[in-house]
Formats: C-alpha cells, sequence, structure tokens
C-alpha cells in the first residue's frame, strides 16, 4: 500500500520575485482599464501571465514523499561447477541439489520474499528464465569468494536479508571466502552438498618438463602423484606422444605424494607434447585427475658457431673464453700462427658455412675471403645466416669484396685504417634499448655501467653505415662527414644479420675492470647478446609474445606477456595489441594492456585441456605493426578434481562468519521455513523541477496566443 508522507515546494529568490507580482497585475489593470464592456477577463488572463512567467523564473522544486511495503530479498546462490557432477552412493550431487531446489520448500518462500537466482562457478551470473534445469554443471574452477562480493554489489539498496550458498564448497580460485561472506553483509545458509569424508583417489597433481630442449639430447620430466586409499598397489606410470608410448615406470604407490621421474631423448626438433596417465583403480571416485598433459620445445642442436682468425690475439682469446663459457655454442676456431699458414683450411670452411648459424670472421684478410668463400658467405646469410666481423691490423682490402653488401659498415679500400689512439666508447641516445647492449631491465643503469668501462686503444677507420643499418658504439671524436664514426653496427639481409665491430682491445675489459674490484660482466654479456642476436630468427619479428609459462591447469587463467618493437627493434608504447586463441571452432580474443616501455600484458579465462595456439596482432592508428604466434598446453586436469570430497569446514566457517548456519540436505527446507521474514518498509523521494519542463512553457505561449487572438477580433490591436 502506497501513501503520502510529505509534500514539498522550493523556490529560488520567491520572496523578490513575488514581490513583483502585484506589480505585474497593477499593470494588467492599466492596460485593460476594465469596464461593463467585459475587458475583466481579458486584464485576469494577462495577470496569470505574467504570474506564470514569474513562478516559473522562481525554478519551483517538487518534492513528494511516498512510504510503502515490499517483502524482503532472498537470494540462492547454486554451485555449477564441474565437481557437482562427482557421483556419491549412485546419485550425483547435482542431483541432490535439484531435489533441494525444486522442492516445496523454496515455492513456499516465493510466496513471502522476493528470491533471486544465481549461478556460479568462476565468477556470478543471474540465472536464465529456463531456471536450474539450464545449468550445465560444468565450471572448471569455484570462486566462492567472488560469488560473495558479487552478490554484495547486485544487490545493494535492495533489501537483501539472506542468502542461500549450495556447494560443495570447493573453493579453488580467488580470495577468502570467510572475508567475504562477512562483507555481504546478511546471514548465509550454506547448504552442502556431497561427502565429507575423504575418498579413495588416485591424483596426478603436477607435472613439470624442462621448458626448452635439443634433439638427441634428455629431457627430464617430472611428475608428482598424489595417493589416498591404496597404499602399498603396484601399477605403470605410461608417458606417451602422439598416441605412441614413449615411457613407462613402474611405481608403487604409497599413501600422500610421491614423485616419478621421467628421462625422454627427443629425436626431432619441434614442440613435443606428452600424455603422461595412469589406470584408475577400483573405488576410486575420480578417474580425470588420472591424466596430465606437458608440452616442450625442441631445437635442432646447439648453436653452431665456427670463428676463423688471421692471427692469434689477446682479443682472440679473450672473445673465445666468452663463448666457451656458454654450454648452449659449439664453438669451432680456426686461427693461423703466422703469415699463410692454414689458408687451405680456412678457405674450405668458408666456401661451406651452411652447416653453421653463425661465422665470426676475426681480423681475417681479404686474401683468405676471395672467390668463392666470399660468395658463399654473402649468400649464407641472404638465406638466414648470420655473420660477425671484428677488424685489426691486418683487416683491410674489403671494400671491393661481394661481403660488403651484407656486411653494416662501409669499408674503405685505401692502405692501412688500423688506428691506435686511446678513446672511450660512445653509445648513441638511441642504441640504449637494444638486445645486444641490453645488460638489465634499467636503462639508466646500463648507462653506467658502459660509462665505467675503461678506454680502447685501437679501431678502424670505416666510411661510416650503410643503409638500412643501425649503430650501437661509436668513437667520441672522429667522424666520418658531419656524423661520428661508427664502430659497431648491425644490419639485415634477406632472412640473415650481420654485423661489424670496427675496435680492438677489448680484453682490457675483463682486466681492468677485475683489477679495480668489478667484474667484466658488461663485455661479456654484449658478446653473448650479440651471438643470440644474430642467430636468433625471431628476432627479425617486430612483436614477440608468450604465455607467462609453457603449462596451464584447466580453469586457470592464462596469462600473455608481448612486447612491441619499431623497425630499429625499440619500444612501440601505445599499440592495440590483441590475442586470440581458437577452441572448440570458437575465437575468444583479449586485448592487451600498455604497461608502458613496448610490453603488454593481459589474462584469458581458463580453457580446457589441450595443446593450443594463439595469435597476436598490434596495430596503431591506421598501421599494421606486425604479428606473432606462439602455443601454451592446458595440461592438468580441472581444478574441480584437485580436491573432490565436500568441504564442510569451509561452508561452516563462512556460515558462522556470516550470523547464517551451515545445513545438510535433510535440513535445508526447515531453514529456509524458519527464515524470519517481515515486510520492509521502504520511503522513495520524488523530485521534478518545474523549470526545464516543456508544459509549463507551452501553456505560457498559450495563455499569449488567446489573449492576442481575442484583442485582434476585438479591434483592439
Amino acid at each position: 500500500m502506497f501513501h503520502l508522507s510529505d509534500f514539498d515546494l522550493t523556490l529560488t529568490d520567491g520572496l523578490l520575485l513575488g514581490l513583483l507580482i502585484p506589480v505585474c497585475i497593477y499593470l494588467a489593470y492599466q492596460v485593460y482599464r476594465p469596464d461593463w464592456r467585459g475587458t475583466w477577463w481579458l486584464m485576469g488572463l494577462r495577470g496569470l501571465t505574467f504570474v506564470l512567467l514569474l513562478a516559473l523564473m522562481m525554478e519551483p522544486t517538487l518534492a513528494l514523499t511516498v512510504q510503502h511495503q515490499r517483502n524482503p530479498l532472498v537470494a540462492f546462490l547454486v554451485d555449477n561447477s564441474e565437481s557437482m557432477q562427482v557421483e556419491e552412493g549412485g546419485k550425483a550431487r547435482r542431483d541432490e541439489a535439484l531435489d533441494l531446489l525444486q522442492g516445496g520448500a523454496v515455492r513456499d518462500l516465493e510466496a513471502r520474499a522476493r528470491v533471486v537466482w544465481y549461478w556460479f562457478s568462476d565468477a556470478l551470473h543471474p540465472l536464465s528464465e529456463a531456471g536450474v534445469d539450464s545449468l550445465l554443471w560444468d565450471g572448471r574452477a569455484t570462486d566462492i569468494a567472488g560469488a560473495l562480493d558479487a552478490l554484495r554489489e547486485v544487490t545493494a539498496g535492495e533489501g537483501l536479508v539472506a542468502a542461500f550458498l549450495i556447494s560443495d564448497g570447493a573453493h579453488n580460485l580467488g580470495g577468502r571466502p570467510e572475508r567475504a561472506a562477512v562483507d555481504v553483509g546478511v546471514p548465509i545458509f550454506s547448504v552442502g552438498i556431497g561427502d565429507a569424508a575423504p575418498p579413495k583417489d588416485l591424483a596426478l597433481v603436477s607435472a613439470v618438463v624442462d621448458p626448452l630442449g635439443y634433439v638427441g639430447r634428455e629431457i627430464s620430466i617430472s611428475v608428482g602423484l598424489k595417493v589416498r586409499g591404496f597404499g602399498g598397489v603396484q601399477d605403470l606410470l605410461v608417458l606417451e606422444e602422439g598416441g605412441r608410448r614413449v615411457a613407462a615406470e613402474p611405481v608403487t604407490l604409497s599413501e600422500g605424494e610421491q614423485t616419478v621421474r621421467f628421462q625422454v631423448r627427443p629425436e626431432r626438433a619441434g614442440r613435443h607434447t606428452y600424455r603422461i596417465s595412469i589406470a584408475p583403480q577400483p573405488g576410486e571416485r575420480s578417474r580425470e585427475n588420472n591424466l596430465v598433459i606437458v608440452s616442450t620445445e625442441v631445437l635442432e642442436s646447439r648453436v653452431r658457431v665456427l670463428m676463423v682468425a688471421g692471427s692469434p690475439s689477446a682479443d682472440l682469446a679473450y672473445l673465445r673464453r666468452c663463448l666457451e663459457a656458454d654450454p648452449n655454442l659449439e664453438l669451432e676456431v680456426v686461427s693461423a700462427t703466422r703469415s699463410g699458414e692454414w689458408s687451405y683450411r680456412m678457405r674450405e670452411l668458408l666456401s661451406r658455412p651452411d652447416d653453421r648459424d653463425l661465422v665470426i670472421l676475426f681480423d681475417l684478410p681479404r686474401a683468405i675471403l676471395s672467390g668463392t668463400p666470399e660468395r658463399r658467405l654473402a649468400a649464407f646469410v641472404r638465406a638466414g645466416g648470420g655473420v660477425l666481423v671484428v677488424g685489426g691490423e691486418i683487416h683491410q682490402g674489403y671494400a671491393r669484396s661481394p661481403l660488403t653488401e651484407v656486411l653494416p659498415l662501409a669499408f674503405s679500400g685505401e692502405g692501412h685504417t688500423y688506428r691506435v689512439d686511446p678513446f672511450q666508447v660512445e653509445i648513441p641516445k638511441a642504441a640504449y634499448r637494444h638486445p645486444i647492449l641490453r645488460i638489465s631491465d634499467d636503462p639508466l643503469a646500463d648507462r653506467l655501467e658502459w660509462a665505467e668501462l675503461p678506454p680502447l686503444l685501437a679501431y678502424n677507420q670505416n666510411l661510416g653505415v650503410r643503409p638500412g643499418a643501425v649503430v650501437l658504439l661509436q668513437h667520441p671524436t672522429a667522424r666520418v662527414g658531419n656524423k661520428k664514426m661508427p664502430l659497431v653496427a648491425v644490419t639485415r639481409a634477406g632472412a640473415g644479420k650481420a654485423m661489424a665491430v670496427a675496435f680492438r682491445t677489448f680484453w682490457r675489459f675483463g682486466l681492468m675492470m677485475w683489477g679495480i674490484g668489478k667484474t667484466d660482466v658488461i663485455s661479456q654479456t654484449f658478446w653473448g647478446n650479440a651471438v643470440r642476436w644474430l642467430v636468433t630468427r625471431e628476432d627479425v619479428a617486430r612483436v614477440r609474445a608468450v604465455p607467462d609459462k609453457p603449462i596451464y591447469r584447466s580453469g586457470e587463467p592464462v596469462t600473455f606477456h608481448a612486447q612491441v618493437f619499431d623497425e630499429l627493434l625499440q619500444p612501440q608504447q601505445g599499440a592495440t595489441v590483441t590475442v586470440s586463441v581458437a577452441q572448440d571452432g570458437d575465437v575468444r580474443e583479449v586485448a592487451l594492456k600498455d604497461e608502458g616501455e613496448g610490453r603488454y600484458s593481459g589474462q584469458m579465462g581458463g580453457m580446457l585441456q589441450g595443446d593450443y595456439a594463439f595469435q597476436v596482432r598490434a596495430v596503431k592508428g591506421a598501421t599494421n605493426l606486425g604479428g606473432a604466434t606462439g602455443r601454451f598446453t592446458v595440461g592438468r586436469y580441472s581444478l574441480e578434481y584437485e580436491e573432490v570430497r565436500m568441504n564442510a569446514e569451509l561452508l561452516q566457517d563462512l556460515a558462522a562468519n556470516s550470523g547464517g548456519a551451515f545445513v545438510t540436505s535433510d535440513a535445508f527446507p526447515a531453514a529456509v521455513q524458519d527464515l524470519p521474514l517481515a515486510p520492509q518498509p521502504v520511503t522513495v523521494l520524488y523530485r521534478s523541477r518545474l523549470w526545464g519542463q516543456t508544459w509549463p512553457f507551452f501553456l505560457l505561449i498559450c495563455l499569449l496566443v488567446v489573449e492576442w487572438t481575442v484583442r485582434r477580433r476585438r479591434r483592439m490591436i
């Protein structure tokens, strides 16, 4: 029942404008001077028009307060996750929940209260018009805290007095339900579905594989088992790939957790996905957690590097030590000990570079390269190989070599180019974030580290960089035209890359930094980065993206990280980066958030177990910056099967914290019937401003038109 409890009219400048009303009436009187010929009503019409205009100028606001009563609000939250499909005693948990929701107690409640229905797994959703029959019981994770937080938001101000949470308590995602239950602010009646006794179960709870492997070298796979109720049983843990058994390990099951390890030797490059399983045991409650999938990326082999030197030197020995410290490199060094020695062997190796990933020409004269070797090396780079040229005392004569077409520096063909003159190496401002110079993620710290290096003593003069090349290091004073002379530069040629280093005595970086109590980490990192940049084909792409880990559990969010670069491999900010993943014929897409410095990240909701490919696309305005592809594996059973017993302790705690109660299925009807419900008084305030409404102005115009029409007919105007 509704009734009016208050009425209020508010005026702006009402006193001042009210004083004008007598003035307006007096003016109307003076206009018409009423007599017995019927002008009284015209004077009244003019006065009413004036009064209405003044009233509108007062900006009147009408406020009505109305009170009525409504039934209280009761919410039902139904757990729609996969664990509700677990069968106990020949009956699935979902069927037990449906029996409760379709019983007479709930129907009787709808006569005393407003009832709202929601279902939840990893998020809260309103129940469709089809009701509980629309539930699929397929949620792959359960976030009770998130569901209660969402309930608090969607029912704010609606008069919620109680909530019934119907669940097995398998909370495995999100925050603390006990905290969320308190924040809802109303009693929560948790209805436990399922058996609270620990069931007999065998689960593969973890699987860890080396993220990167090499053909012909063993990779390790570690599998964690969790055993309950099957101690002493012997069985076989099987590892398969592509439907073919790769390995099998006998295992004696023991109560608790144990680990089984596999050693696998892949025979081909590419992505390898392994399926690890153990046979279900008699009486096991859940069989979905007897399988796990892992994957790893296998490279063809270690990076194969050939270094050919024109003569021994301290720099050659230092660079050799730096490269040999990397276990992922296969390094072969060929050096002449005196003029003309090993020239045939060198030419033979340089004439067939295709079985290498990187060729280093260390202070090598043109005489050894001329003819077939230099042509083969140029073709090797264009086909995807890497070449690193390091200058020196005998390095000369490259100016007219076909090899210079793929190198970043232009060489002089005039006489001896080697100059001995101490100088401090300098980094161009635009090159600090290049991958080869990057020592850490802090560009300012990197700049300070480079500035501490001791001076170099020698360099090779050159004619500057070729088109498309990038200068990484330069001479502080020597110039080529109006620019500083480049000393280190990189370029791309075809599918490959090339780098030229035109300074020497860099062995001093190691010796002298150790002498002042520091290390030569900058120099070692520089050469290591250079080799990786030269041999890594993916660096050609301006967009790179990876998931934060290669393996995910079913229901676990997948986090993507992307980097976007411009043409010079500098971080590109302000781009729109999207990731798309194909799943069951549909394409799911997520936009990544710009985190600055060319970095982007975002999450996609958990997916079913399997191996997935994803695509990344980056655009800025109307410019397509490129894309990237990758793969990830959802390799563990659903989070819902990690603990299949009913978590009565959690349900009891959140009910107690909220002032509600934990009830079993048998006690549910009584809890619904005994719920204290009383009509709620509701006060509603209606406010309406006449100023700005159309009807008062329409009335004002009508009054003026009527007055004008009458005066016209009476020939008063």
